[in-house]
């Protein structure tokens, strides 16, 4: 399958790391959005004309992307897209909520009013975004914060690991139209971990936010097999 051209700015960069990081940054896009789609295979001859760059840059940029589980290397075949099976979605989703509880314990350890009234913002805008119906922004900030959350708990090696796996949770959520169905449940489900994480209460903190990993696993493989039905 070809890839579709993509409008985007000329890449630059004043680096050759930072290139790379550039070629990676549009391809992940690509493939998170779906313009490159599951099993496409990624030729290196054609994506180094494509930006102008080496195949020597186009192959570390490709193997960023697959560290970040986005495609996979085939001996004698090249790189694909990664496709998505009932198995990787419950397994990227129940170790992403695992990795969310523990940084909500170990931000609830660290909390001070900076980190409440970022948390809180959140909160209020996830509340806004559902009342107007906003699906597309209520799964940006359920993102954002997470993410925040991380950030908060100091665990660097934890944010690393969790930032890998969002491209992939990315891709699954763009394959079904139903796990943000009832938008409301997003905010309501965040509320209590909110109020356990900025009153420092951790333990209470990880099991609210380890509670919902098995149920929001089974969600997303249950809304994929519908959409797909």
């Amino acid at each position: 399958m070809q890839m579709a051209r993509r409008k985007t700015k000329d890449v630059s960069g004043d680096t050759f790391s930072s290139l790379e990081n550039e070629i990676s940054m549009a391809l992940r896009a690509a493939i998170v959005d779906g313009e490159i789609e599951p099993g496409t295979r990624l030729i290196e001859l054609d994506l180094a004309a494509r930006f102008n760059v080496s195949q020597g840059t186009i192959r570390a940029a490709l193997k960023e992307l697959q560290a970040q589980g986005l495609i996979v290397y085939k001996p004698r075949r090249g790189n694909f897209v990664i496709t998505v099976e009932k198995t990787d979605v419950y397994e990227i989703s129940m170790l992403r909520d695992s990795l969310e509880a523990l940084g909500a314990r170990l931000a609830a350890k660290r909390m001070d009013d900076s980190g409440r009234k970022i948390l809180n913002d959140i909160l209020k805008a996830m509340r806004t975004a559902a009342e107007s119906g906003n699906r597309k922004k209520l799964m940006e900030l359920d993102f954002e914060f997470h993410r925040t959350v991380i950030g908060i708990s100091g665990h660097r090696r934890l944010m690393e690991i969790y930032e890998r796996l969002e491209g992939q949770t990315r891709m699954f959520l763009r394959l079904t139209d139903r796990f943000y169905e009832n938008l409301q449940d997003i905010p309501n489900l965040h509320e209590p971990l909110v109020a356990a994480i900025v009153n420092g209460d951790a333990e209470t903190a990880f099991q609210l936010a380890i509670r919902h990993a098995d149920a929001d696993a089974e969600e997303l493989v249950s809304s994929m097999l519908a959409t797909n039905a």
